[in-house]
């Protein structure tokens, strides 16, 4: 009995996203609505702000690996388009930071809340969506009736 990929003929990295987008947001417009009562109408911003920074941040990085790596066969070539996008996130992400330091109204509490559930949820998700992808994480061992033939002893 052979195990099929629930995404064959698909993107892995597209199955990814699609599975941990719509449960990330929604857990991040969830904690925005939670911290509006105790941060006010600026935390209810914030937060959103914060959800969004998240989601563009693992969305892209995934879409671009996608996109670039088709052939999970070239190990070489996949840690360094993941490792050359994970470094431009990073920058980027400084630089919002570093621009939402500006603005005074901005809440950087509620934003911080918002974010730190948005990768929280983001992780799981993604685990559960690879899980769920069945993977292969080896290749698959030839049947016994092909049995390599043994040379002289």
């Amino acid at each position: 009995m052979t195990q099929q990929t629930a995404a064959r003929g698909d993107n892995l990295f597209d199955v990814v996203l699609r599975g941990a987008l719509l449960p990330t947001a929604v857990a991040g417009v969830v904690t925005a609505l939670v911290l509006t009562p105790f941060r006010g109408g600026l935390g209810l911003v914030s937060a959103l702000v914060g959800v969004a920074i998240g989601l563009v941040f693992f969305a892209s990085g995934l879409f671009i690996v996608g996109r670039f790596v088709r052939d999970n066969s070239q190990p070489v070539l996949f840690m360094a388009v993941g490792m050359s996008v994970y470094f431009a996130q990073v920058i980027a992400l400084l630089g919002v930071l570093v621009l939402a330091r500006q603005i005074e109204t901005f809440d950087s509490l509620a934003a911080g809340i918002a974010l730190l559930v948005t990768v929280l949820v983001w992780q799981g998700a993604q685990m559960y969506a690879w899980r769920k992808a069945r993977v292969p994480v080896y290749d698959e061992p030839a049947d016994a009736d092909q049995a390599p033939e043994e040379g002289p002893s």
